[in-house]
């Protein structure tokens, strides 16, 4: 009985760390896109390049861009969209398995843009690795509707 109860407590201390860390990761993960967000409206391509891994793809407008073309390219105007918008988050899914997460958002978007009324849903889809401490974008993609 007493083997019993110890195996019971170790399983329970076991379950409670390693779900600590799963929510420490997903925490970790929502403020790296977070983070990116932030880099992207406030036009910091220093804050986004240190977000983006090496060989990130961003998809969005039925186009694929490399890191360096989207921090050439739509990164600016994405910045000043966003600007725009406000944006509530719908649904969120994170999920992780070892040094990979993916993250499944659907949200609206509402403002002015270009002088043209939007009300949009925004889907999105991020795919993360982590490098040391830090989680990287490796590929995010954008569609809205």
């Amino acid at each position: 009985m007493k083997s019993l109860l110890k195996t019971t407590v170790l399983f329970l201390l076991l379950s409670g760390t390693v779900m600590a860390q799963t929510d420490q990761a997903e925490s970790n993960v929502l403020k790296a896109l977070g983070d990116f967000k932030t880099a992207i409206v406030e036009n910091d391509s220093d804050a986004a390049t240190n977000l983006l891994a090496d060989d990130a793809l961003i998809l969005e407008s039925s186009g694929m861009e490399t890191k360096e073309e989207y921090l050439s390219h739509h990164f600016h105007s994405d910045g000043k969209f966003l600007t725009a918008m406000n944006r509530e988050i719908l649904t969120q899914k994170v999920t992780t398995e070892g040094s990979t997460a993916w993250v499944s958002t659907v949200s609206t978007m509402k403002g002015t843009y270009s002088e043209r009324e939007m009300d949009l849903t925004s889907l999105e889809l991020a795919v993360l690795r982590k490098e040391g401490d830090n989680w990287k974008i490796t590929a995010i993609h954008w569609s809205s509707r």
